[in-house]
């Protein structure tokens, strides 16, 4: 079994969760969340090279299922699985947990034949990052966690810091235990906000794009951005909504979703070596770090607005090539050849590929603070995986467009440049190329 360093890792690459017992627990029809799961995974995979799961995550029946169904996920390392330094491998996880003996053994026997690559992580550095931001949002009265539990009694917060302060190896059993007495609402929303930093620690130690389902947290509305409730500068606004718009273009295929159920992982592992050329990787890693630094402008380098999404831009149109190649090219014909009979009902609904950059992210600029949003990355980038199952969703997503538009041209009006008329035209570009995309 080989050990990777995740600083070795380059191009598209996420950490996906959706194997997470803690999520998988609280779904009360298993076969319909699988069917979603592996959705959601074979998009991951159709548009990312690298895609890491915590090696904790595979150690119930739920994923063990999954992987024992489709080997060829660990077996051509399509699925990476995070191991902790200090772990030899992933059946020490199997250690202790509430597994009947008889599978345990079948299970330790399935990962030592078929995991033969993980990628090695620190507990610390993990842990660490989790409770300084768990510990940051919960301290700011104005931050967006805060706002959602107004009415949390002070005394109840008071002892859940108190008992975050002195564990300094934080779980989110610990946690769970801390606020067992808090009122369902505000504990189920805190959960949210756990469950978020504990994924997106997990894809920062790593190296990874984090990928999360967006409904299930706490997002700052448009109207926090419009109404100037952030901690973000005008331009940083602009720079992040535009961008988010950006890679939004990038990801969003009209693409039926019972096309995923017609293909197989052995298709999928197929369908993916395009995203494999090495241009493209380097292309894509550059376009995440230029949209960071772009974001990162200070609002008194506004003038420099229109440089900063000039080279991104032209990276976008460069690496969307490889997108088109595998939607528009290598999929059509791909289909073509397993017959008529698996692609006659796929006309039924939309699948939306989406990315967010930073502010599709929950709670932004309060586990992320201006400051700490400096220092970070690719953690930042989330995979929305957003499904449109009928006009009305595509509806709504669309007035979501126009809110964002609304704000971008109220920016951009504001600028004190000559190139209004261009960020102008760029934007029109950018949301009728997201139109286009999702019509059924």
């Amino acid at each position: 079994m080989k050990r990777i360093n995740p600083t070795s890792f380059y191009g598209p690459r996420a950490y996906t969760t959706d194997l997470d017992y803690k999520i998988v627990r609280f779904k009360s029809d298993r076969k319909a969340y699988k069917r979603e799961a592996e959705r959601r995974l074979k998009i991951i995979l159709l548009t990312k090279e690298t895609v890491v799961c915590a090696a904790s995550h595979l150690t119930h029946e739920f994923a063990y299922d999954l992987l024992n169904d489709n080997p060829v996920l660990l077996d051509e390392t399509m699925i990476i699985p995070a191991l902790r330094r200090d772990k030899e491998h992933v059946t020490d996880y199997l250690e202790g947990k509430r597994v009947r003996k008889s599978l345990r053994n079948v299970m330790r026997d399935f990962y030592e034949n078929h995991v033969n690559r993980v990628v090695d992580w620190e507990l610390i550095e993990n842990t660490a990052w989790f409770r300084e931001n768990l510990l940051k949002a919960l301290k700011d009265e104005h931050s967006v966690i805060r706002r959602n539990i107004p009415d949390l009694p002070k005394e109840n917060l008071d002892s859940l810091l108190s008992e975050i302060e002195k564990h300094e190896i934080l779980t989110r059993e610990i946690i769970l235990e801390s606020i067992l007495v808090w009122p369902r609402k505000e504990r189920r929303i805190f959960m949210n906000l756990v469950t978020l930093v504990y994924h997106m620690s997990g894809a920062r130690v790593v190296n990874c794009e984090s990928t999360l389902p967006q409904e299930n947290y706490i997002d700052y509305s448009l109207s926090d951005f419009s109404k100037h409730r952030t901690a973000l500068s005008d331009t940083q606004i602009f720079s992040k909504i535009f961008f988010e718009l950006a890679f939004e273009t990038l990801h969003k295929n009209a693409l039926p979703v019972e096309i995923l159920d017609v293909l197989s992982y052995e298709d999928i592992n197929h369908l993916r070596k395009p995203i494999q050329k090495s241009s493209f990787r380097r292309k894509y890693d550059e376009l995440i770090q230029k949209s960071i630094q772009a974001v990162k402008r200070p609002e008194t380098d506004s003038e420099n607005v229109m440089y900063d999404i000039d080279k991104p831009l032209e990276l976008l149109e460069q690496i969307s090539k490889t997108f088109d190649e595998i939607f528009n090219q290598e999929l059509p014909d791909f289909l073509k050849g397993k017959g008529r009979e698996t692609t006659k009902e796929l006309q039924k609904s939309t699948l939306s590929l989406g990315i967010g950059v930073l502010g599709l992210i929950p709670v932004l600029s309060e586990i992320a603070s201006t400051a700490s949003l400096f220092q970070s990355s690719r953690e930042f980038f989330v995979n929305l995986n957003q499904y449109f199952r009928n006009q009305r969703e595509i509806d709504n997503y669309e007035l979501y467009l126009k809110d964002k538009e609304k704000i971008l041209r109220h920016l951009i009006e504001k600028y004190p440049i000559s190139e209004k008329s261009v960020l102008l035209d760029t934007l029109d570009m950018l949301v009728t190329s997201i139109s286009v995309k999702i019509q059924l």
